[in-house]
């Protein structure tokens, strides 16, 4: 198919879908939809840095460079997919595309069209997940890798994520003499006849140096429908090494064993055969430790987490135990691994992962909230709303509830005349005061750009007008001081859609649905002059 600028411009110009051509990944024309979903002002700012690849994943660069090739050299549709590129100002913006190789001046390129959604595949989540993770994260079926995060990537002397993937094949990596064992093993996990275990595997770099990793596997549903194999990876070549050390000097050199653990930064210590600690380092006196009167005494340990996993290992049959996450007497979180040696004393090693639980939390946090206003995403929103949902039914409640749509008015007028900076400000100030109006169990979501929603539970529809009019009178009074005097003020007000969802009169209004009509009815107040209100019913909405 042949397309001219011009006729691209008529027919995707003002389209709401976004529209970008591109040839190489670098565009050649964009509409003003698809330059505002990666957070451009418009399509001139766009075309002023015209390459796609500041936009996708590091992870991705390599696998779109062979799409895009394939597709230019190709011709017709080549489908839809769901993926997630990174706006301008690092956030992540999940979209379905489609791609279509088109006749642009005298060669092809790739015409895609792009939609907004509210999450992406799996292996998109698994790169907004895990991407930047300090942990190793594979996907792969059949020895081939699927997708890598740049830990792993590094762990197997690979300079990044992209690197690696120009080589999947990770069965060169396994030494030639396990290589039967590993096919099988990998096999029986992606057909689910067996469940992946914590296990230790040595590998051969490119290099020929070695790497030991820790290993867990798990069965996933990928991207395109079929299973495959998420393994997680922890180099562990220290540890290897220490307890390599330590079986060379075990016959008579308590001292330099004593060293070699006093040395080591993660927790670790040795029990002789009756399960007493017999040598241990600062860091595992700290997290098994019991707290002393007196600083000068000997440390008395709380290992009973360490006896229970040993009489594990022992029934078990193994020479190796391992559990993760556990509490220790500390109070802080370990992996802890443990290894029986072939005098009957046991190797113990303990990584403290608290702080790496902390930002998980705070990752979770950061998923769920706006960064600038610190309301609620469209995620977190309906998160929030499907638990509040959940604890009204378990107490025998009706769940319904108030929703109030609201869109500023004139904001660009507001980014335009005085910048970006005082934007900001006055959608932080929004947020402010409808946190402030607003009971606790009340939530606040920032829907996108100037619009915000809020959910009153258990409102009726007159609460939810009466206070959709007070927070239209708190919007109005708000002030935002601008200029270097900071005489000139700000002033801002806001168009309101109304309406309830829920149990209502034998029917159930879902918040999709509740938002589309309270959408409906912003938009009748933007028409009817802005500054107002309306209100509208699912039954409205659906007669209009």
């Amino acid at each position: 198919m042949r397309f001219e600028p011009t006729e691209i411009a008529r027919l995707y110009g003002r389209s709401r879908v976004g529209v970008v051509v591109h040839r190489d990944l670098n565009a050649v024309y964009v509409n003003d939809a698809y330059a505002k979903m990666l957070g451009r002002k418009d399509v001139k700012d766009f075309m002023a840095e015209p390459d796609l690849r500041q936009y996708i994943p590091p992870s991705f660069h390599y696998e779109a460079s062979k799409l895009v090739a394939k597709f230019q050299d190709s011709t017709g549709f080549h489908g839809w997919k769901k993926v997630y590129n990174i706006r301008t100002d690092g956030t992540p913006v999940w979209m379905e595309i489609s791609d279509e190789t088109v006749e642009w001046g005298d060669d092809n390129a790739v015409l895609t069209t792009a939609q907004l959604i509210d999450n992406g595949t799996t292996a998109m989540q698994v790169d907004h997940m895990l991407g930047r993770s300090f942990i190793g994260v594979m996907v792969h079926r059949d020895m081939t890798a699927l997708y890598v995060n740049d830990a792993f990537a590094r762990l197997m002397g690979a300079d990044n994520a992209s690197a690696f993937m120009e080589k999947p094949d990770i069965l060169r990596f396994i030494p030639e003499a396990d290589r039967d064992r590993a096919i099988k093993h990998v096999a029986d996990i992606l057909h689910g006849a067996r469940e992946g275990e914590r296990h230790r595997v040595r590998d051969i770099l490119d290099d020929g140096s070695t790497v030991w990793r820790d290993l867990t596997d798990e069965r996933i549903l990928w991207h395109d429908g079929r299973p495959a194999i998420l393994t997680t990876a922890h180099d562990v070549r220290e540890e290897v090494e220490m307890n390599e050390a330590l079986m060379r000097t075990k016959a008579g050199l308590e001292e330099a064993v004593t060293e070699v653990i006093r040395m080591v930064p993660s927790a670790v210590a040795m029990l002789d055969v009756y399960q007493n600690v017999t040598n241990f380092n600062r860091e595992f006196a700290r997290l098994f430790g019991e707290e002393q009167q007196n600083k000068d005494d000997d440390p008395v340990f709380d290992i009973s987490i360490l006896c229970n996993l040993y009489a594990s290992m022992i029934k078990g049959g193994h020479g190796h135990a391992n559990v993760d996450s556990v509490e220790t007497p500390s109070g802080s979180h370990a992996d802890i691994r443990m290894n029986l040696m072939e005098d009957g004393r046991v190797m113990v090693s303990a990584l403290d992962i608290s702080s790496h639980k902390r930002k998980e939390q705070h990752l979770d946090a950061l998923a769920s909230t706006d960064p600038l206003t610190g309301a609620l995403n469209r995620r977190g929103f309906e998160s929030a709303v499907s638990r509040l949902r959940e604890i009204r039914l378990l107490k025998g409640k009706v769940w319904q509830f108030g929703l109030v749509v609201l869109d500023l008015d004139y904001f660009k007028y507001v980014n335009d005349t005085y910048g970006h900076s005082v934007g900001d400000r006055v959608l932080e100030k929004i947020a402010i005061t409808l946190r402030q109006a607003l009971r606790d169990d009340d939530l606040v979501v920032r829907l996108g750009g100037e619009e915000f929603a809020v959910l009153l539970p258990s409102a009726t529809t007159a609460v939810t007008k009466r206070i959709a009019e007070r927070l239209a009178n708190m919007i109005r009074a708000i002030e935002i001081p601008v200029g270097a005097s900071g005489n000139e003020m700000v002033t801002i007000t806001a168009s309101f859609g109304v309406t309830v969802g829920g149990e209502l009169r034998g029917q159930f209004v879902e918040l999709e649905q509740a938002l589309l009509v309270a959408d409906r009815a912003m938009y009748d107040a933007k028409e009817a002059g802005r500054d107002t209100i309306r209100f509208l019913t699912f039954d409205d909405d659906i007669d209009n």
